[in-house]
């Protein structure tokens, strides 16, 4: 047979039975759009985890509260906490460490003029802006004064600078923070970046000693220590370092925990890469699934088509030529479903966009989820044709 007759032939029973092409493929069209959204979930989840350790180099470290060692049900209002105090100790007696800074961040009602925001307010201590990378766009950072005298001025993320001033100037002017009022002193760059947690766009940063002076430290958020080696190979020495000055100066050290940054990364990352993989194989099952429908199709299709298969077989067609008619069928189907599923994971990729689950959408998704649907249909879809290749010409013809 020639190859233009075989696409025909494939060609004419596919316009012939629009419905059940339709019914066959919603399996694997749903399997396409399983993949696609699953891969854009895991790059986002990838992009996020990689996203909130950006601003910082691999030789940061951080001492955390350790909500496993302090076990289920464990008031965490009543663990002591970390001190800029104690900060200054680790740094006298640490051999290791660049600098290291505390910060405690909540949420607060912050007024402006007629306008109320409700903002993440982060109180730290000095060194912040350099460890953590952050830069200016306006403005100044903290003076040393400001952190020893608890002085009530503010540095400002742009996002919130934008909802507060609009286009107008925030550099100068001022906003109350409870029912203290701070100046703002100077405007952080845009980074779309974050700190562990804390959005440096949607952020006001204040010094700790203003934020214990006007009681705006939030009972129930734990502080934590951010600090730097001074180099990569001297992290593992620092984190030691900051353990023993833990243990000999608290008395419930044994609640926090000392960890660096690439670590942290890794893990996220890794956790990112593992959701990924499980989500894959729920879109593997929908694709079996999908394709035990098709092979079901496939079967009725050959029996409802044996008397075609013995004509073809009478007039001169061989086993290889049926068995690639078939087989060409179950491919159409295939790339008919990956080609549909493609075009409807665009409006699912934008119904995601209204939940807080981060997606990427990549090439690469769309690629392999079409991959999967052609080699799902044509694999499930071999056997009939295989059966439909050996069915014997008389036999075929005598069929009612």
């Amino acid at each position: 047979m020639r190859l233009r007759e075989t696409f025909h032939i494939v060609t004419i029973n596919m316009i012939e039975n629009k419905f059940r092409l339709l019914l066959t493929t919603l399996g694997i069209i749903v399997g396409t759009i399983t993949i696609i959204l699953v891969i854009a979930i895991g790059k986002g989840g990838e992009r996020e985890a990689a996203k909130q350790f950006s601003n910082l180099s691999a030789d940061t470290i951080y001492v955390n509260l350790d909500y496993t060692a302090l076990g289920a049900g464990k008031d965490v209002t009543t663990v002591e906490k970390l001190t800029p105090e104690l900060l200054e100790i680790i740094m006298e007696e640490s051999t290791t460490l660049q600098g290291i800074y505390l910060r405690s961040s909540g949420f607060q009602e912050v007024t402006c003029n007629t306008k109320r925001q409700s903002v993440s307010l982060v109180g730290v201590t000095s060194g912040y802006a350099e460890i953590s990378h952050i830069s200016f766009e306006q403005g100044s950072d903290f003076g040393e004064a400001d952190f020893e005298d608890g002085q009530r001025v503010a540095v400002i993320g742009s996002k919130i600078a934008e909802k507060l001033f609009g286009t107008g100037e925030a550099v100068g002017n001022y906003i109350k923070i409870g029912d203290a009022r701070y100046q703002i002193i100077g405007l952080l760059k845009r980074s779309e970046d974050g700190l562990q947690g804390v959005d440096t766009d949607s952020s006001i940063f204040i010094p700790y000693s203003a934020m214990e002076k006007d009681d705006l430290l939030d009972p129930y958020a734990t502080t934590q220590a951010v600090g730097k080696a001074s180099g990569i190979q001297e992290i593992e020495k620092a984190k030691k370092e900051i353990m023993s000055t833990l243990n000999y100066y608290m008395t419930e050290a044994s609640a926090y925990s000392v960890s660096d940054a690439g670590t942290r990364i890794e893990a996220a990352t890794a956790s990112a890469t593992t959701m990924k993989l499980l989500l894959v194989s729920v879109a593997v099952i929908v694709f079996v699934v999908g394709g035990i429908g098709i092979m079901n199709v496939m079967f009725v299709t050959v029996k409802e088509r044996t008397k075609e298969i013995g004509i073809l077989k009478a007039l001169g067609a061989k086993e290889n030529d049926i068995l690639f008619q078939f087989l060409l069928e179950s491919f159409c189907i295939g790339v008919f479903s990956g080609v549909v599923g493609v075009v409807l994971s665009f409006p699912a990729i934008a119904l995601m966009g209204f939940t807080d689950i981060p997606v990427y959408l990549s090439w690469e998704g769309k690629v392999v989820a079409c991959l999967f649907a052609v080699a799902t249909s044509t694999l499930f879809g071999f056997y009939p044709a295989y059966k439909a290749s050996l069915l014997m010409p008389v036999q075929a013809l005598a069929e009612e």
